[in-house]
């Protein structure tokens, strides 16, 4: 089993994102679906972290999509899966600095 590390800059940006659905719907709930999901792909990428599109072929960026709404970017080294940004499928391409 592969160990899932956040990146400090995705951690922000997927709690980034969870405040603006409760702020957006005056709920969790939907901030609730997101993190059940995430968890979901967490365990599935600490069991088979190869499952990802490749996005940058020089860094070795891979992507997985949760909900049809959302972008987890990561890599894979050794035993470690390191997620390094989490992104809504809408939100700028060159927001970041990895091609992705």
């Amino acid at each position: 089993m592969f160990l899932i590390h956040w990146m400090p800059e995705a951690e922000n940006e997927y709690y980034d994102n969870l405040n603006f659905w409760i702020n957006h719907n005056q709920s969790n709930t939907y901030s609730l679906k997101i993190i059940s999901e995430v968890e979901k792909m967490e365990t599935i990428l600490s069991e088979n972290p190869f499952i990802g599109k490749r996005t940058n072929y020089q860094l070795l960026v891979l992507k997985i999509v949760i909900l049809r709404s959302f972008y987890i970017y990561y890599t894979v080294s050794d035993n470690t899966v390191s997620i390094l940004a989490f992104k809504a499928t809408k939100e700028d391409n060159n927001k970041h600095q990895l091609g992705i």
